[in-house]
């Protein structure tokens, strides 16, 4: 179809309706990616700066992440080896190898504080106490049998009477 083919009356609707769209601020970037989407050869200096503006804000957006997240990074590694550092000040740790035993509970135990895996890892690493038996093979050593050789019930009584007095002042039960 050409414009040959036309009455004026529809051309000139044509050409207003064309110029409302380019004048109007929402239609018009539309309008010229449709001119451009037809006619690609057609040059539009306002689309390209736009393009070419976005191109490079995004490109430096990028650059911009790519730093921050090195820096995160660097950050990060610092912080670690100070809390490394402060394990051997501390005294928790005395080799590399001992660190790498704490982190190594760290990530199997999920804790995420070094001195606290360290204080668990140096726990574990200690042998356990012996457990007393519960028999204490001289109890009769803690009494004065020969009381109880001379007079057997006022020895008797004289130890329940000191029984009795330590269970009021309640200071430890006899025996223990």
């Amino acid at each position: 179809m050409s414009l040959e083919d036309i009455s004026f009356e529809q051309r000139d609707e044509l050409a207003l309706l064309m110029q409302q769209l380019s004048n109007n601020p929402e239609t018009r970037k539309d309008l010229l990616r449709l001119a451009k989407k037809v006619r690609p050869d057609l040059p539009v200096p306002e689309l390209e700066i736009e393009s070419h503006t976005n191109s490079m804000v995004e490109k430096a957006e990028q650059r911009v992440q790519a730093l921050e997240a090195k820096l995160r990074e660097k950050e990060a590694l610092e912080d670690l080896k100070a809390r490394r550092n402060s394990l051997k000040s501390k005294g928790l740790v005395q080799t590399d190898e001992d660190i790498q035993a704490v982190e190594k509970i760290m990530l199997e135990k999920g804790v995420t504080n070094h001195e606290t895996a360290a204080e668990y890892w140096d726990w574990m690493k200690q042998s356990a106490a012996p457990t007393p038996t519960g028999y204490n093979p001289n109890p009769i050593n803690k009494f004065d049998l020969s009381q109880y050789w001379k007079n057997p019930q006022g020895a008797a009584r004289n130890e329940a009477a000191k029984a009795l007095a330590d269970l009021r002042k309640n200071s430890r039960l006899p025996g223990f």
